[in-house]
């Protein structure tokens, strides 16, 4: 499997047309936040960075490429439990939002055939009905108001601060007056934390940014997306069929989903 290939590139352009018409340098920011997904209590971090300009953002995982685990134990003499931590080095999540297309287009990967493919799904930008706070508190020395709103499934706590009057935030949250800095699910198993802001976030006078996927992985639509997710448990099975010891079986009980997205809109359910 081919790793991601991620593209950011900066140049300089000799008119400065980009930066003129923004005409404001607080347009260019890199953030690291930290993603945290509580599921089962079983709290799992991992860093993202989210680099913006005036018409687009890209919200990206920072990681080790995982290796595949797997191990065999005995529970009985005639039994087994087939235990795998299954981490695979496959693509990194990527996050893009163009503001100015009004798409989200994310990296995923999913189960295909025994293994593990990667895919762009490519969305419109659901705008979320904020309530914004009369609220406020001080994070990362920053005046920060709350604000909450639902999307897909789970009500959102946001704080935003306007010092940095941007519509960004981590994954696909946005759309509020400020910068959106934590915003955590009222379950608290989904949780986005800044650590770190650099604003602005130029080098060398750019004024010009690119972003461009890996032309390896197929596009599709978010139903397609939903349909293919709901097809994972069948392709699971074939991927761990494929490891059982000879006249094994297999047997899976149902658990409760992980998912950070837990329903779609009407929409793209009908389109299934």
């Amino acid at each position: 499997m081919k790793n991601i290939s991620i593209l950011i590139v900066f140049f300089l352009v000799g008119n400065f047309n980009l930066l003129a018409q923004s005409n404001n340098k607080e347009s260019y920011g890199k953030i690291i936040y930290e993603r945290v997904l509580n599921f089962d209590s079983n709290p799992k971090p991992t860093t993202f960075n989210l680099l913006f300009n005036p018409d687009f953002s890209v919200f990206y995982e920072l990681r080790e490429e995982p290796k595949e685990e797997a191990t065999l134990k005995p529970s009985s003499d005639d039994e087994f439990d087939l235990s795998f931590d299954v981490k695979f080095n496959g693509s990194k999540y990527i996050v893009y939002t163009d503001f100015e297309k009004e798409i989200i287009q994310s990296q995923v990967s999913l189960f295909r055939d025994g293994k593990q493919k990667s895919y762009i799904v490519e969305e419109e930008i659901l705008k979320i009905k904020w309530d914004i706070t009369n609220e406020y508190k001080m994070i990362n020395d920053l005046k920060a108001q709350k604000a909450i709103g639902s999307f897909r499934g789970r009500k959102y706590i946001a704080w935003f601060t306007n010092q940095i009057p941007v519509k960004y935030g981590p994954w696909k949250l946005n759309g509020l007056p400020g910068l959106i800095l934590n915003v955590t699910d009222e379950s608290n198993e989904v949780m986005f934390f800044v650590k770190k802001i650099k604003i602005p976030f130029l080098s060398n006078s750019e004024t010009k940014n690119d972003f461009k996927f890996s032309s390896d992985f197929d596009k599709i639509s978010l139903s397609e997306y939903v349909k293919l997710k709901g097809e994972q448990i069948d392709e699971v099975k074939k991927l761990f069929s494929s490891k059982l010891p000879r006249g094994a079986k297999m047997e899976m009980t149902n658990s409760k989903s992980n998912d950070i997205e837990l329903e779609y809109e009407e929409t793209i359910m009908s389109k299934e």
